[in-house]
């Protein structure tokens, strides 16, 4: 099932970006957990998404246009870890977020948008976590953790220790970005092979005043 899929996603500001492509480095090089590093940092708000026949970003572009300049930043901050270890499927680690009301009105207002240009087959939309649902995070290890117990509490003690130091301070959540994916099979291992591009970025205002 080979074609691309898109999504849109809120993206750190530059010092959070570092700090957490070093804490992807550290577990990439000592627990061999190298999935969450290949992705740029971002929290999602709306993830991958295929395009009905015939549509293509510039569809839905201006309306995100319209939306974003219209749209304040806002604060937030990390929670603490969520740590998952399922023996069967692989163990993560994601950095939690505050589900806070500008967060959810955003991740909203862009599904509204993005929704009556998702293809009827796709495969993510479906099962994605939205609306109420919605639980924004970063992730720091996607399923390629060790899952043998011990292994994987070492992992999550380097994260915790990481998280403790560098990622507790309130920040300002202003940089979107719109991506596109591919991958040879979506339904398989797409993981090993995906590749992405940025397709736009928008900052949103401090203040915006209608």
């Amino acid at each position: 099932m080979t074609y691309s899929q898109y999504g849109i996603y809120l993206i750190p500001p530059p010092p959070l970006l570092y700090q957490i492509g070093v804490a992807h480095q550290l577990l990439a090089t000592n627990f061999n957990a190298r999935l969450g590093g290949r992705f740029m940092v971002h929290c999602t708000v709306k993830g991958f998404f295929k395009l009905a026949e015939g549509v293509t970003p510039a569809d839905f572009i201006p309306a995100l246009d319209a939306l974003l300049a219209a749209t304040s930043a806002f604060p937030t901050r990390f929670t603490g870890l969520w740590n998952i270890n399922k023996p069967t499927k692989g163990a993560s680690i994601l950095l939690g977020m505050e589900r806070t009301e500008a967060f959810h009105k955003l991740h909203g207002e862009v599904w509204n948008i993005v929704r009556p240009y998702i293809a009827t087959d796709c495969l993510f939309s479906p099962i994605e976590p939205a609306g109420p649902k919605f639980s924004p995070h970063v992730t720091l290890a996607m399923y390629d953790l060790p899952t043998e117990p011990g292994l994987f509490a070492q992992a999550v003690d380097l994260a915790q220790y990481f998280f403790d130091q560098y990622l507790r301070d309130e920040f300002l959540a202003s940089n979107i970005q719109l991506i596109e994916f591919y991958a040879e099979d979506w339904a398989g291992e797409w993981g090993k092979n995906f590749t992405y591009k940025q397709l736009k970025g928008w900052h949103l205002p401090a203040q915006f005043e209608g």
